[in-house]
């Protein structure tokens, strides 16, 4: 009697729509309204494999998902034992990508952030350790270093690392013009770790072979194609984002200084949009080419907007505040190349701090709900912390805004 009168109460008092947790029916059940199959069979080659860039082009043909880059590195001109390849060095080989669907605006992307997008985004530890992984093994001496392959998520808008909460195909279907993706590479030279005595001309200018391939989601029945229900010259498509990611802003920290070695800078660069977060990085100035991934945290951060206090970890507390926010860390098990002869790989561990601006959202449905952000413009935005020594660093901030892509009239547009 006791627990009906209790069951009774709390239903009384809790608001929310009542779901059969025993058996399946309409309250607790979905089902696919339109099928569709996969596909992973579009292929391209890259046209240019060594520093330049090359186009990619995605015909108008349905769903268009994940996208996949595989680099294999070149041969060497001649043996060379003091050479090595860092730890996701695929990622390295990546200068800098770009998208453009249908005639919409084009946007660029570094590698370093297409990297920390794949990394943030994963759903846990282990399957963010694997990702850089898959971007590359390190290896020592040229012999090791011939035929190595790198496996990369192609990061882009619409899509996601993500299998928990994945993002919606961008529906290809709705364009006219073909999705165009420019990638720009470096030098295979340019990720090659170089020890005492090394000398990295000894390997070509151009990597061996370069390839995208692209997931398709097809419809069974093409009738159902929303081209084909509904005049899209009268209405329009909104396809969610996760997120909008700018383009890395970089700012240079002079060196010197006495501990704590403080730093205070202003970040630039805004749009107009609702931004959820900003995505800080640092790395030393001076660091050799190919070294690593040497990202050291940061501590005593705080972020004020118009001088009120948004984010504030004291000490290096910003590793548990991002922690209690995802199901990982935010940080990645690396190595780091040591100058010897051959060089040397030691484990390590590469940082990254997220300031949340919007409430924690969960990741199953991160593509379809959407939680405000802050609108920033014509405001002051000041970061400031603490690096780990008296070095030269350069800072990275990544703004995450709140978008969307709109298809209509047989293009798509951002809106902010």
């Amino acid at each position: 009697m006791q627990s009906e009168l209790t069951e009774s109460v709390q239903q009384s008092i809790r608001p929310g729509e009542m779901c059969d947790v025993y058996y399946a029916g309409e309250t607790n059940t979905t089902k696919q309204a339109y099928p569709c199959i996969v596909n992973t069979r579009f292929v391209q080659q890259l046209t240019t494999l060594g520093a330049g860039s090359s186009q990619v082009i995605i015909s108008p043909n349905q769903g268009i998902s994940d996208i996949v880059l595989q680099l294999t590195f070149p041969a060497p001109t001649s043996a060379d034992a003091n050479l090595a390849l860092p730890l996701g060095w695929g990622y390295n080989m990546i200068n800098r990508i770009s998208v453009r669907y249908g005639s919409s605006a084009q946007y660029f992307f570094t590698g370093a952030q297409m990297l920390l997008a794949n990394l943030s985004e994963a759903e846990n530890a282990t399957k963010r350790d694997q990702l850089l992984q898959q971007g590359g093994q390190s290896a020592i001496g040229s012999a090791n270093m011939s035929g190595q392959n790198a496996y990369l998520y192609l990061k882009l808008p619409h899509n996601s690392v993500r299998a928990s909460g994945k993002p919606l195909p961008f529906p290809s279907d709705l364009l006219v013009q073909p999705i165009v993706c420019t990638i720009e590479l470096f030098a295979p030279q340019s990720v090659i770790f170089v020890g005492t005595g090394g000398n990295a001309n000894n390997f070509p200018a151009a990597l061996a072979a370069a390839q995208v391939q692209v997931k398709q989601e097809m419809l069974t029945d093409s009738s159902d194609l929303l081209a084909r229900r509904v005049d899209m010259n009268q209405s329009a498509y909104t396809l969610p984002l996760m997120h909008f990611a700018q383009q890395e802003v970089q700012v240079p920290l002079a060196s010197g200084g006495a501990a704590p070695y403080a730093q205070s800078v202003n970040l630039t660069g805004f749009r107009a949009g609702e931004v959820k977060s900003i995505l800080l990085w640092l790395t030393p100035t001076a660091i050799t080419p190919g070294q690593g991934l040497v990202w050291p945290n940061l501590s005593q951060v705080v972020l004020t907007y118009n001088g009120e206090v948004f984010s504030r970890f004291d000490g290096q507390s910003n590793q548990l505040w991002n922690l209690i926010s995802d199901e990982k860390s935010s940080s990645v098990t690396s190595q780091t190349l040591t100058v010897a002869q051959p060089p040397t790989a030691a484990a390590s561990v590469a940082y990254w701090t997220e300031l949340p601006f919007s409430q924690v959202n969960v990741a199953w449905d991160r593509e379809s709900k959407l939680m405000h952000g802050k609108p920033i413009l014509n405001a002051v935005v000041n970061l400031t912390f603490n690096c780990p020594d008296a070095s030269a660093y350069t800072l990275h901030a990544v703004y995450n805004y709140n978008a969307s892509l709109l298809c209509s009239r047989g293009s798509a547009e951002y809106i902010f």
